[in-house]
């Protein structure tokens, strides 16, 4: 498994590429919810392509276009991967318990939960 150690800043600009499927900076900017200066984006999205591989960047135009070379499902199956090694001692029903113990669930929420669980039953 590949190492996606991201920060809070880095995933706020991915997510911003994953819900647009590619975008120049000045559309990143644009996207974000809070002002950033435009050479700060481009400087951490050219990190993103180069450093992190979890970007990839094509030249249209006089601008680069940005493009997601993963997944966020990919990123999250290794972001709970680790909180769950170091946070849970490697034990899966403890990370869902602490997932599970401070959320509101509905009903759906529920039934979903126990079809992934029969899901997983019927695979055994």
């Amino acid at each position: 498994m590949k190492d996606y150690r991201l920060t809070p800043y880095e995933l706020e600009l991915l997510d911003v590429i994953w819900n647009l499927e590619e975008a120049s900076v000045q559309e990143v900017c644009d996207a974000l919810p809070r002002d950033l200066a435009y050479t700060t984006v481009m400087t951490t999205l050219s990190l993103l392509v180069q450093k992190k591989k979890v970007l990839e960047r094509v030249k249209r135009g006089r601008a680069y276009i940005y493009k997601p070379a993963i997944t966020r499902e990919e990123v999250s199956r290794f972001m709970l991967g680790q909180i769950k090694q170091v946070l849970h001692q490697d034990s899966l029903p403890s990370l869902m318990l602490n997932l599970l113990e401070n959320e509101e669930i509905s009903e759906d929420d529920i039934n979903a939960l126990k079809a992934a669980i029969r899901k997983l039953e019927d695979q055994q």
